[in-house]
């Protein structure tokens, strides 16, 4: 049994793949609402693919946790005396690095970004007259920054197998 496997890494594979699609889809596409759709599908597969690995270190470390998180990996790894260094590397990049890039566009995927107020034109005739021009994509990263997120989560998750070794 393969490395890979064993591990189930199958699951983080796959959301890497669908979120490489994505953005394939998105760049090839001409329809504004279409291009977004694929460019949010592609924030949710490499979101995914986060919780995905997670598992995985979850299935390595031999831990009992069904929906891993950072804080509980390294909570379940502390009390066998013990410190995982993905962990480690993985928190440092959720709170200043391109993992809190990508959570962040995740979560404005799942809500509403705040509208910003209208303003009245200065020089109208009418008060009534209120001009709203505001980019409803503003807020999504473009094709660009999420190959850019997918090259460097594929690069921290290899380097991360290649450790995860067993003697």
């Amino acid at each position: 049994m393969s490395r890979v496997a064993r591990f189930h890494a199958d699951r983080t594979n796959q959301k890497l793949y669908f979120a490489r699609l994505s953005c394939q889809q998105a760049e090839q596409t001409e329809h504004i609402q279409q291009a977004q759709a694929h460019r949010e599908a592609a924030v949710f597969h490499l979101h995914g693919a986060v919780l995905a690995f997670l598992q995985e270190l979850v299935r390595y470390y031999r831990l009992n946790e069904l929906q891993p998180t950072l804080k509980s990996i390294e909570e379940a790894m502390a009390a066998k005396g013990q410190v995982s260094p993905e962990v480690v590397i993985l928190q440092k990049l959720a709170k200043e690095g391109f993992i809190a890039e990508l959570k962040r566009a995740y979560r404005l995927c799942q809500y509403t970004p705040e509208p910003s107020a209208p303003e009245p034109e200065d020089e109208t005739s009418s008060n009534l007259i209120i001009k709203v021009t505001q980019t409803p994509q503003a807020w999504l990263p473009d094709t660009k920054i999420l190959r850019e997120w997918h090259r460097e989560l594929m690069q921290l998750i290899d380097g991360f197998r290649n450790e995860m070794v067993e003697f």
